[in-house]
């Protein structure tokens, strides 16, 4: 079952530690444990090689605490380029409303980025270390008590032992950053997907310091962490929330993640500089010389993956003339790719420069299908596992730019009918206007933020 059904059938309130109820944290993980969602991070060989080779410079950085007081957290799986330049497709845009930030880039999975390739404002403080600190807090640290988790694991029919040590966890770092706030006293922190940074909100709420989600991805009634029944404690939640536009701000608020006065439309910085100024490379106009079209897969989880790359494996023979590029989200997604000469993968390359040049782009459920619209492509979604329904239906259904096969049959029949000649681009763009929001200016943006700044 599913963790927005839970809610109906179970007091999850009930499941408390020290008083308050850990229910956003159980419904976050959940899927990784009862489902068929692979999103619990292990830790791996290469990440740990990745945490050691950077831990030396990291410490180093340290000395850069008392640059800024404003703090942003990301990932540097979201660091991509607009031709020469870096930017994090999620964080970067925040300069334009702020003059400097201290950036936490986790480096795992790409490794740091080099502090000659951050934009003039972003200084960065590596995070191996901290890391570190967390692992040790949660080993010395006993075991803590659940009150009433057993009620949950009898409704599911299973132990739920992980996610007892991912709660422990989340407490060993939430002491680390509550050490580092006390000391250095931030103003504000800006987080890029909440539910995978508990232990920063519970120092953040526990030391008064306000919480800004900056939305990454899609927003759903159907996702674990965007929609609740009713409101959770404040200490697992974020206090504001930027969103991309005005869809996903009435999903937020009705949703029950953040009042609707603490969410601001901001738009999509980085789709702005995409489609203002990222080039085409030679290596992917060589491939658009080649064939007649081209069509960028973009990856997910294995889950969805696999059944996909097999049908495109068996679909790609019928069309010769069109070149299937599937771009991964994780590289050790590579061993189930099995390509042909018109059937290939781009692990490296540049993920925007495809939704934008590419003919078409294809996916299940990836938040690439708004994106590659709103830089002017057409998208194909086929509804393996019925996710495509479940994420992206209600937002997609309506578009005369979005083509969904159900079956396999269904996409060799779309392919057959698809024009070699691209589609307006303007009007494939303006097809997702209620999806991304203008950017808002700076005055508006500093307004919403009154008495922070």
């Amino acid at each position: 079952m599913n963790p927005p059904n839970i809610e109906d059938h179970v007091d999850v309130h009930k499941i408390q530690h020290g008083g308050v109820s850990i229910w956003p944290v159980i419904k976050s993980y959940l899927p990784g444990v009862s489902g068929e969602f692979d999103i619990i991070k292990e830790a791996t060989t290469p990440h740990l090689w990745i945490l050691l080779k950077n831990l030396i410079p990291d410490l180093f950085s340290i000395r850069k605490f008392r640059k800024n007081r404003c703090w942003v957290f990301t990932n540097s799986e979201r660091r991509y380029y607009i031709n020469d330049t870096s930017f994090d497709r999620i964080t970067t845009g925040l300069l334009t409303y702020l003059d400097s930030y201290l950036l936490f880039e986790n480096p795992i999975p790409k490794g740091s980025t080099r502090a000659s390739k951050l934009q003039s404002g972003e200084h960065s403080i590596g995070m191996s270390w901290i890391f570190l600190l967390q692992y040790l807090f949660f080993k010395v640290a006993p075991e803590r008590d659940i009150k009433n988790f057993e009620i949950l694991e009898d409704f599911l029919g299973k132990g739920l032992s992980k996610l007892r040590r991912i709660y422990g966890r989340i407490l060993g770092g939430a002491r680390v950053y509550s050490i580092l706030f006390r000391i250095f006293r931030p103003k504000v922190i800006f987080v890029v997907c909440y539910y995978s940074n508990f232990e920063i909100l519970l120092a953040a709420k526990k030391h008064a310091v306000p919480v800004v989600e900056l939305q990454h991805g899609l927003v759903t009634e159907t996702h674990r962490a965007y929609f609740y029944n009713e409101w959770q404690p404040s200490v697992f939640m974020p206090d504001y929330f930027l969103s991309y536009g005005s869809d996903s701000s009435e999903i937020i608020s009705r949703g029950k993640v953040v009042p609707k006065e603490r969410i601001l439309d901001y738009g999509y910085s980085f789709l702005e500089a995409v489609n203002q100024k990222l080039t085409m490379s030679a290596s992917l106009s060589e491939l658009k010389q080649k064939y007649v079209r081209t069509i960028c897969i973009t990856g997910q989880l294995e889950v969805t993956d696999i059944p996909l790359l097999q049908m495109i494996d068996r679909i790609a023979g019928f069309f010769p003339e069109t070149c299937f590029i599937f771009k991964p989200r994780f590289s050790h997604q590579q061993a189930s790719f099995q390509g042909r000469e018109n059937f290939i993968s781009l692990e490296g390359h540049n993920t925007y420069e495809l939704l934008k040049y590419c003919d078409y782009h294809l996916t299940v459920y990836s938040t690439c299908a708004l994106e590659s619209l709103a830089l002017g492509t057409p998208n194909i979604a086929v509804d393996i596992k019925g996710y495509y329904s479940k994420f992206l239906k209600r937002l997609l259904e309506s578009n005369p730019y979005n083509y969904v096969a159900g079956s396999e049959e269904d996409l060799r029949i779309i392919l057959e009918n698809l024009g070699n000649e691209p589609d307006d681009a303007g009007k494939v763009k303006a097809s997702i206007a209620h999806i991304f929001s203008p950017l808002a200016g700076r005055a508006s943006f500093l307004r919403f933020f009154k008495g922070i700044f």
